[in-house]
């Protein structure tokens, strides 16, 4: 147990020295990919935001005599 959270810990620290490197030697690229990132997010919440929409109203349908 102990080793395992060792290594979970390790890796964590090795990814954010890395994302400091990568982030120190291309910012440009790397703040593209959060644009992006962002971008597709904001797309995800919208597609789920009206699937709810959808489901509230055709449960209110179905649930009404």
């Amino acid at each position: 147990m102990i080793k395992s959270l060792g290594i979970v810990i390790g890796g964590i620290f090795i990814g954010a020295v890395g994302m400091e490197i990568i982030h120190k030697r291309f910012p440009k690229t790397l703040n593209n990919c959060y644009k992006k990132t962002r971008k597709i997010a904001s797309g995800a919440k919208e597609v789920c935001r009206e699937a709810k929409e959808a489901f509230e109203a055709g449960y209110e349908n179905a649930t009404q005599p």
